[in-house]
């Protein structure tokens, strides 16, 4: 692309001299305008804007030194050449200071403009390719740091599962590493997450894992969960699991950090829990205080989620000093055994319950979280009962299941609730066969109904319906699912939804009337359940009731 020149001149001839004898193509230039004083000048320049002003120095209107000044500050990476006599030094020096890129003294020698112009181009055009390079170099530091930053996460979380298996270098390499990716944190802790597993969803597999597809969502949800009591997250995902490295900036108190993390842990839940469904358990670690440390945080952690087998209740898990001993040694678990054989054939069924939850406490004591005892134990409890029911019968078969079926139960529950469940269910068959009664509710259990369905309106919870009938909401809760073989919500979700379908039946009565009626406050919810126990909404039951 040529370069545009304004040639400015008072005296005509120099003017023309300049415009029509110099090699304008050799020099990659062209002239797009001319003028004969300065104000004519400064309009053209306006216009034009030249790469390269030649100006005389004295003119009328505004001098050269005018339209350099007026240039330079316009178009600063112009280049202006004057025209001066010998008796115009001084404005000469006027003029370097005023970003001037040379000057002619008078009489114009055309070689000499030619050289200055051709100087003044070649410099122009080296600053455009510097230009040029600068800008290739800042798109592709962009494009690098882009990279980069699309990267870091992937690389923070190899680093963290690095630290975690111990396979990092030490310091200072270390710590260099933990900069350039931007990781900081004076105090850190490790949180693994799972999902709570149930007999249904167990079938030879792990399903306490968290499904990769989902990882990038969680993450995100944590994430933000975590800026909100501003400590970071990193993920990582050692031995399948999902697990978060929860780096703190600054040194917190252990119950600042505690409160931080509980409320990081029950918001996650929540969250994963609305906009994915799926019932978490978190383990926590203890904080530590060196990166490398992360390894024990991860060790302590994984024991504490091998705890949740025990520690069904509690979605999350921190480390808590042992409180527990055990009674009579070791050897009192097989006393507790024989006792329950002893039970077997003298205690009715609700005895047998409210006796198998005390045991399993025993149990749980006994194996000091240790799954495989606890399992092996458990089993025991089943080879006592089944060989007890044979031994009355002689019926090998009569329980429906062999042997390897009731142990493989056994392996697949996945916490110690499901096994008292399971258990309760178990023993409670077998008495049941045994007593021919196995059909008939206990007395406890038809008064929890009747209580139920005589209150299903109200606030009704499963604590206050045991202690209106003396009993722990544990032990009544194991009652009722396995009498019914359905749990207290269901229970109260299966009396409301009967009364709102009679309700629904009764044209006075309006739909979102009704929910309120049987005892839910948001209409949304009713229709959930309605939905999910009828298959079908409200409206529509009401509608069909209306049609029949």
């Amino acid at each position: 692309m040529k370069r545009t020149v304004v040639v400015v001149d008072d005296k005509p001839l120099i003017r023309q001299s300049i415009v029509q004898t110099i090699d304008w193509d050799k020099l990659n230039c062209m002239v797009v305008g001319q003028a004969e004083d300065g104000i004519e000048g400064k309009r053209l320049i306006l216009e034009q804007q030249p790469d390269i002003l030649i100006t005389d120095i004295k003119m009328p209107g505004l001098s050269g030194l005018d339209l350099a000044a007026y240039m330079h500050a316009t178009f600063p990476l112009s280049k202006t050449i004057l025209i001066t006599g010998y008796q115009d030094f001084e404005y000469a020096q006027r003029a370097v200071r005023l970003g001037v890129y040379d000057f002619i003294v008078k009489p114009v020698r055309n070689e000499e403009l030619q050289r200055v112009i051709g100087l003044a181009v070649e410099e122009m055009e080296g600053r455009d390719m510097e230009i040029h390079h600068l800008e290739q170099m800042a798109v592709a530091c962009t494009w690098l740091e882009a990279r980069h930053q699309s990267s870091l996460p992937s690389l923070r979380s190899k680093f963290i599962a690095e630290l975690i298996s111990g396979s990092v270098p030490l310091e200072p390499d270390l710590d260099q590493t933990a900069a350039d990716l931007a990781i900081t944190g004076v105090r850190n802790a490790i949180v693994i997450v799972r999902s709570k597993q149930t007999a249904a969803t167990v079938q030879g597999v792990d399903s306490t894992r968290i499904h990769s597809g989902i990882h990038r969502s969680l993450t995100e949800m944590a994430q933000a969960a975590a800026a909100k009591r501003e400590f970071q997250i990193i993920e990582s995902y050692p031995r399948d699991d999902l697990v978060f490295a929860c780096l703190f900036p600054k040194v917190l108190t252990p119950r600042e950090l505690r409160m931080k993390l509980q409320g990081f842990c029950h918001d996650f839940i929540e969250l994963v829990r609305l906009r994915h469904g799926l019932h978490c358990c978190i383990a926590v670690s203890s904080a530590y205080k060196l990166l490398p440390e992360l390894k024990p945080a991860f060790a302590e952690a994984s024991a504490l989620m091998e705890s949740s087998f025990f520690r069904t209740e509690e979605p999350v898990l921190f480390p808590e000093p042992r409180h527990h001993s055990i009674e009579g040694g070791k050897f009192s678990i097989i006393r507790d055994l024989e006792q329950f054989n002893q039970m077997l054939e003298h205690a009715s069924s609700e005895e047998m319950i409210a006796h198998l939850e005390q045991f399993l406490e025993q149990i749980q004591v006994y194996c000091e979280g240790n799954i495989l005892v606890a399992k092996g134990l458990l089993s025991d409890v089943c080879l006592v009962a089944a060989r007890y029911y044979f031994r009355v019968t002689g019926d090998e078969f009569g329980l429906n299941k062999s042997i390897d079926e009731i142990l493989e139960d056994v392996y697949r529950l996945p916490n110690m609730k499901e096994a008292s469940d399971y258990l309760a269910a178990f023993v409670k068959n077998i008495k049941g066969k045994l007593e021919g009664s196995d059909k008939q509710y206990s007395l406890v259990v038809k008064k929890s109904i009747d209580y139920i369905n005589s209150h299903f309106s109200e606030n009704i919870s499963l604590t206050a319906v045991a202690e209106h009938f003396g009993l722990s909401p544990s032990y009544l809760s194991r009652l009722l699912r396995t009498e019914t073989g359905i749990n207290f919500v269901d229970l109260v979700y299966k009396a409301r939804i009967e009364a709102a379908k009679r309700l629904l039946k009764d044209p006075k009565h309006k739909v979102n009337e009704v929910g309120e009626m049987v005892g839910y406050k948001e209409y949304a919810y009713f229709y959930q359940v309605f939905k999910k126990v009828e298959g079908i909404s409200p409206k529509e039951y009401k509608n069909r009731s209306k049609e029949s």
